[in-house]
């Protein structure tokens, strides 16, 4: 089971995220009848090392931006997001839906995402929120493999990966059963072949074996969660009218924080 903690829902934000409307160049400023009055969407993405932004309209992505996510997740996802609604000429008014990526994966990093997605669902009162598990996103890298079963790994310390598995029906990927936090060696034993496995995790855990496959070992964009595949799985639960209230809008988190059970064990009697 997943534990979730609540994220702060106050967080300043620059330019065109600040209080007020932002100034538009009219060289920016779109034409009378076209963005402005279709769906915009923003995907967040900073569950992990490599963060990322995409500017949807209405069924198509028009802009994305990736970024180095391990440092300052907050300055460059706010820089980011400004950019990409600054060149298409609109302003967090303009938007109508939030997607955004809340975990399992980094604590600051899903922390920081799923803040800036309540804090423009709070400043906007049109914008609608949808959550997406993080594993679910890094599975749609696998769309175009050949696999009978697939599992997403993440490493979560103390030599423990969270696994997800996952499968196919009607075309779409879709869990099978709950994630769960077990001992790298046990999930490997118990995992049933064949197996296709992808995820961050598999950088820190050898789980190569007999009837394991594991396409493009240290290629991102095959282990890694990214925005445009976070904003196609937004877009088809924002279609199946599966929001999220904002208070609601929280990171899932594999494990409790290391301090949370670091203080655990010491009152353990």
């Amino acid at each position: 089971m997943l534990s979730t903690g609540a994220a702060k829902s106050q967080m300043p934000l620059p330019g065109a995220f600040g209080v007020g409307a932002a100034s538009i160049s009219p060289y920016n400023r779109p034409l009378k009848g076209s963005y402005v009055k279709q769906c915009a969407s923003i995907a967040i993405e900073t569950s992990c090392r490599r963060g990322g932004v995409a500017l949807g309209m209405d069924d198509r992505i028009v802009a994305s931006a990736d970024f180095d996510a391990s440092t300052r997740h907050a300055a460059q996802l706010i820089t980011r997001l400004d950019e990409l609604l600054k060149e298409r000429g609109l302003r967090p008014g303009d938007l109508d839906h939030v997607y955004v990526s809340v975990g399992p994966g980094s604590f600051t990093g899903t922390r920081i995402g799923v803040t800036v997605g309540r804090t423009l669902a709070q400043a906007v009162a049109k914008i609608k929120c949808v959550a997406v598990s993080t594993p679910l996103v890094i599975a749609q890298n696998a769309g175009e493999l050949s696999w009978r079963r697939l599992a997403v790994i993440l490493d979560v310390r103390d030599s423990l990966v969270y696994a997800r598995m996952f499968t196919r029906k009607d075309g779409r990927i879709e869990p099978s059963g709950e994630g769960r936090v077990v001992p790298a060696g046990e999930f490997l034993a118990a995992a049933p072949r064949p197996i296709t496995l992808i995820g961050e995790g598999l950088s820190y855990h050898d789980l190569l074996d007999e009837g394991v496959t594991i396409p493009r070992p240290g290629d991102p964009s095959m282990h890694l969660p990214n925005a445009e595949s976070l904003w196609r799985v937004g877009h088809e639960k924002a279609a199946l009218g599966e929001f999220t209230d904002y208070r609601q809008l929280l990171p899932a988190y594999a494990r409790k924080p290391r301090a949370q059970r670091v203080r655990e064990r010491r009152n353990e009697p």
